[in-house]
């Protein structure tokens, strides 16, 4: 049974956790699925390997449509870079980050996101 839209829970915040993605560039990494429509909020990127060059930094997709990018250059392990997204998500569809040119610099993800309005 379905939350209503007028019970506390429909419009609470959650959030999950993806580590290390990143590699070979335009390959997809950090993939999310949700098992009911959700709305993706904001991305959030932490730093776990320093990329090597400008190029360092992904590319934000919703299903096969980019949305956002993050650039994160030579930035340091625990470095942070964020995404204001507010992306619709039907259920059971794809929300993925692509690697930019360096293939070096990886990245944790933090998807924020709540159910679908």
């Amino acid at each position: 049974m379905g939350v209503g839209y007028d019970d506390a829970d429909h419009t609470i915040e959650r959030e999950v956790f993806v580590p290390a993605a990143g590699g070979a560039a335009t390959t997809v990494y950090g993939k999310f699925r949700s098992f009911n429509a959700a709305k993706v909020l904001r991305v959030k990127a932490v730093v776990a390997t320093a990329g090597t060059s400008a190029q360092h930094g992904f590319d934000i997709y919703n299903g096969t449509t980019s949305i956002a990018s993050l650039v994160l250059g030579t930035s340091t392990a625990g470095v942070t870079g964020t995404a204001t997204v507010n992306s619709d998500l039907a259920a059971g569809d794809l929300f993925s980050v692509k690697s930019l040119a360096d293939i070096v610099g990886k990245a944790d993800f933090i998807y924020e996101y709540k159910r679908a309005d």
